[in-house]
Order: C-alpha cells, then sequence, then structure tokens
C-alpha cells in the first residue's frame, strides 16, 4: 500500500490542479477508479469521453472496469482519431473494442480539439506515468519514509534520477521505494552498497528500455500522422490503456530471466566449471563508409535490423546477449557447441536480410568474471580481437574453443595460420564452417 506523506492533502488530485487523475496512488488496477474509468473531470468530461461511474458507462461506452484495468483508447490495432472519446468504444470485461482502433463516442457538441489536448496534456501524462502528481519535495520524501536525505540521493543516482534540488518532483511511490530499498540493510541481510548495486542494475537496464519503448510509440505516432500537439493526449490515452498490461510483461520477463540466470549459476557449480564461457563478437563489415552514405534513417532501420536479428538468434540458440554497441554485438553461451552454432546462425540469417552488409565473427573459449550482467577478462579480450582479424563473412575461433569443437561432427574447422593478436601474443586462429 502506498503511504501518505504528512501534509499532503489526501490522494486526490490537490484542488489548485483540479482535473488531474484522482487515481488514488497504490490503487490496484481494476479498481472502480482507475480500471477504464474516466476518472478525471477535465481530462474525460472536455475530452467528450464516456463518464463512468465504478464500473457503469454512461453515454454509449460499454462498461469499463475489466482485466487488469484496460480503458480509455477504443482499440490497439490503431491509432484513434483526435475525435474519439477517451473512454468510449471499449467493449464489457475492458477488452478492446471498435475495429482497427476506430473512435469511439464522438466528442461533445462545443468542445475543440484544443481544449481535449489541454486535458490530456503534458501534465496528465507524466502524473499517469508516475502512478500519481508530483507534489512532495525529496526532503518530504525522505522524512516519510525515514531514511538520511545521503543515501536517499546514493539510490536516486544510482537508479538514474537526475538532481531536481527541492522541486515538488516526488510522489507517494518515491517514498515507498525509498522504503523498500532502505529496509534492505536495515534487515541486516544486506548491506547499503548491495541496496546501491540493486538500485543501479534496475535503473541502468530499465533508461534503455523506457527509451526503446518511447521510441517505437513515437514512431507509430509520427507513421500515423499523429501531429507534435496530440502526441500528449495519444499517449496519455494509450498508457491509459496499456500502462498496466506492460508493468505486469516487464514483472513476468524479469522473473522468467532470473530464473534462467539462477539455473545457469546452479549448472556451473554443480559441474565445477564457474566462470567459464564461451564469448563472441559479430561486427557489421564497412560500417564506418556505409555510415557515411546512408541518411540518418536509413542508417537507423539498418542497426535495428541487425539488432533485432541478432537478438532473435542468440536467444534461440540458448546463448545472452550481453550488450549492442551498433555495429556490432557481443554474446555469450554456456557450452562451445552452443556459441558456435549461433556463431553459423548468426552468419545464415545476415546472408537471408537484405540490405545488411557480411559479418565478421570471433569467438573465443575460457575463464570469464561476471559483474552486473556484463562479463570481463582475457577471452573477452580475444575474442574482441578475433573478430578484427576475421575476413568478412567468416568466423574464426581461438585454439581452446577449436580443441573443444574438434570431435564435434556438427563443425568443420580449418586452420588459417598464427596471428600476432595485440597485447595477448601469437595465437593459432581456426576458421569455423558448418559440418
Amino acid at each position: 500500500m502506498a503511504r501518505r506523506v504528512p501534509g499532503d492533502g489526501g490522494h486526490d488530485a490537490a484542488g489548485k490542479n483540479g482535473g488531474r487523475a484522482r487515481r488514488a496512488e497504490g490503487e490496484p488496477a481494476g479498481s472502480a477508479n482507475s480500471a477504464g474509468s474516466a476518472d478525471s473531470a477535465d481530462s474525460a468530461d472536455s475530452a467528450g469521453a464516456a463518464r463512468t461511474s465504478g464500473s457503469r458507462a454512461v453515454g454509449g461506452a460499454a462498461s469499463a472496469a475489466g482485466v487488469g484495468g484496460i480503458g480509455g483508447v477504443g482499440g490497439i490495432g490503431g491509432v484513434a482519431g483526435p475525435g474519439a472519446a477517451s473512454g468510449s468504444g471499449v467493449a464489457r470485461n475492458g477488452t478492446a473494442g471498435g475495429a482497427n482502433g476506430a473512435s469511439g463516442t464522438p466528442a461533445t457538441p462545443g468542445t475543440s480539439s484544443a481544449a481535449k489536448r489541454k486535458a490530456a496534456n503534458g501534465d496528465e501524462l507524466e502524473a499517469l506515468l508516475l502512478g500519481g502528481v508530483p507534489r512532495h519535495t525529496a526532503y518530504e520524501v525522505c522524512k516519510a519514509a525515514g531514511i538520511p536525505y545521503d543515501e536517499a540521493r546514493r539510490y536516486w543516482r544510482a537508479m538514474g534520477f537526475a538532481d531536481v534540488g527541492q522541486a515538488r518532483a516526488f510522489t507517494d511511490a518515491d517514498v515507498d521505494a525509498l522504503l523498500r530499498l532502505g529496509g534492505m540493510p536495515r534487515s541486516g541481510l544486506f548491506t547499503e552498497d548491495f541496496a546501491v548495486q540493486v538500485a543501479r542494475s534496475m535503473g541502468q537496464t530499465t533508461a534503455r528500455l523506457a527509451e526503446w519503448q518511447v521510441d517505437v510509440l513515437f514512431d507509430a505516432f509520427d507513421t500515423a500522422g499523429v501531429g507534435s500537439e496530440e502526441m500528449a493526449e495519444f499517449g496519455y490515452r494509450i498508457g491509459r490503456r496499456v500502462l498496466p498490461e506492460l508493468e505486469e510483461l516487464l514483472v513476468y520477463v524479469w522473473r522468467r530471466q532470473l530464473a534462467a540466470a539462477a539455473g545457469r549459476v546452479r549448472q556451473q557449480l554443480q559441474e565445477h566449471a564457474e566462470g567459464l564461457q564461451a564469448v563472441g563478437f559479430a561486427d557489421l563489415v564497412s560500417f564506418t563508409r556505409l555510415s557515411r552514405q546512408l541518411t540518418e534513417e536509413e542508417l537507423a532501420r539498418l542497426v535495428s535490423v541487425f539488432e533485432a536479428n541478432a537478438a532473435d538468434t542468440v536467444a534461440y540458440g540458448g546463448g545472452r546477449l550481453i550488450k549492442t554497441l551498433g555495429d556490432e554485438i557481443m554474446f555469450a553461451a554456456d557450452s562451445p557447441a552452443r556459441a558456435a552454432r549461433i556463431a553459423l546462425d548468426l552468419l545464415a540469417s545476415m546472408r537471408r536480410t537484405e540490405a545488411v552488409p557480411e559479418l565478421r565473427i570471433g569467438v573465443a573459449y575460457g575463464h570469464v568474471v561476471q559483474r552486473n550482467g556484463d562479463i570481463y577478462g582475457t577471452t573477452v579480450n580475444l575474442a574482441a580481437r578475433l573478430t578484427s582479424l576475421a575476413e568478412p563473412d567468416q568466423i574464426v575461433v581461438d585454439p581452446e574453443l577449436a580443441d573443444a569443437l574438434a570431435d564435434d561432427a556438427s563443425f568443420a574447422l580449418e586452420p588459417v595460420g598464427t596471428r600476432m593478436v595485440r597485447g595477448l601474443g601469437e595465437i593459432a586462429l581456426t576458421a569455423l564452417t558448418g559440418g
């Protein structure tokens, strides 16, 4: 349950900020006040949306309180036009109504598009995404959570939050977050440094995720012809519709990934081979030259296709995509055969993809150090060096990986000579192909 900061005037929107969402912070999705209901007086009424009371819709909209609190836009298959009602076009049980995102009930006569945009402006969208209207200062949040300001600032910096001084930029959700992070060292089970590492790992991962999702959404708006003045309104309406589902999906994916990571560690401990990994790099050939020839849009599309294909191939092969570097990706696998198969599949996948240049791939096998989702060590450095030595459309592996694959008929290995590898001395290189 969300904590109330003393003196915040309650969870309803502040009187001087009338028209902001009255959804109580911490209120469960699917409740009468939040599940698809047009609960904001300004945003719902001025936008011409059907006003809901509890789960009963008035003005032609069906019952809006339903699965996961779905409400808002009339459909997810397309973007509704500016005249669509925010709460109408929603079928019973909260499922999306209307064909391909068709508009719901027409706007109330006399309601202008400018008034509707004002009702669902950037403040409404911010309050929706933050789970409430920002009304507290940093010191008020620290006092309510019982956390020293310096400790709270460590957590906020670790999560990647900018310093806002004593602006009223915080909600009750920030109190809950501080209570959870501060509760780790206070439980006696963890240190404050551990809590900071947890905050940093989540902050760095979700920052990129959020940027990616917002880029995808605004690209969709641009394709649909939504003007910049309407984007906040459309973002608010779509956010009302999908935010609870995205939140649940995020937790689901994280739990599955956590289980997979725990399983890998357990297997390594059982096999007494902790830290032994196969590491590979795949690099787009002539990317620098292409970056000068292509437009920004074409270059972004090329990188997006490359990263998407690589991520799918690595995941399908049972490996892990460690990082993407624009024209290069880094992956790892627990077994030499799995890493070799991923490398071969990466080459095959790019050959089938038009407008994507050839790849160079280098793979090495040995001990690595794992920290905060990344891996380090001589094996990683060697794999990177091998990639630069490979020819276009070629996979080069180190002696350890070649020895591990020597008896596997699924792969063919061909020595390509000895090279001086910077910082690592002379290395016998082997080209890998399918058996």
